[in-house]
């Protein structure tokens, strides 16, 4: 009977060190470059749309004495999420593919002090109203500051300036 314990207990060792040396992680793969699959082309696409980069420039102008204006933004990358691993694993997985339109980032904390979010104007859809309590519950608790603003409105640099706080007195 010891024998046979002695017995599965290295052919257990032996398994786990196979499995070991032929997992993904120490394989052949992990050091090559992605190679595309036949018939796959990649080009490059644009970042905004005309009436983005507009909005975009009218927002750098009337913000640019205050912060650095990025566009197309994770949320993920302006927020640091701690916490025990299970919930952190929870919200990383919610706020994972949510994008921000624009976030206002201060230049000597470097951190974002505002998200500016574009709504279209008709009645969003459920999951567009989902997503965006989300970004607003996230944003929220971080401690930033969010302005929703109608995406087919034409703004002046001053209006933008007043809406995101930055009036002449600042």
């Amino acid at each position: 009977m010891e024998h046979l314990f002695i017995v599965l207990a290295v052919a257990f060792l032996v398994f786990l060190l196979w499995q070991l040396k032929n997992s993904p992680a120490n394989g052949p793969l992990k050091n090559k470059a992605l190679v595309l699959p036949a018939g796959v082309t990649l080009r490059p696409q644009p970042l905004l749309t005309d009436r983005d980069l507009l909005l975009y420039n009218l927002i750098w102008l009337a913000a640019q004495d205050h912060f650095l204006v990025f566009a197309r933004v994770p949320l993920w990358s302006i927020v640091s999420v701690e916490g025990e691993k299970q919930a952190r694993l929870h919200v990383l997985r919610t706020i994972a593919l949510k994008q921000l339109d624009f976030v206002l980032l201060h230049p000597g904390s470097k951190i974002v002090e505002q998200v500016v979010l574009l709504e279209e104007g008709s009645p969003p859809q459920p999951e567009e109203v989902a997503r965006r309590r989300e970004i607003q519950s996230v944003l929220q608790a971080a401690g930033i500051g969010l302005i929703i603003l109608d995406a087919h409105t034409s703004y002046t640099v001053s209006q933008l300036a007043e809406l995101l706080g930055l009036g002449s007195d600042e």
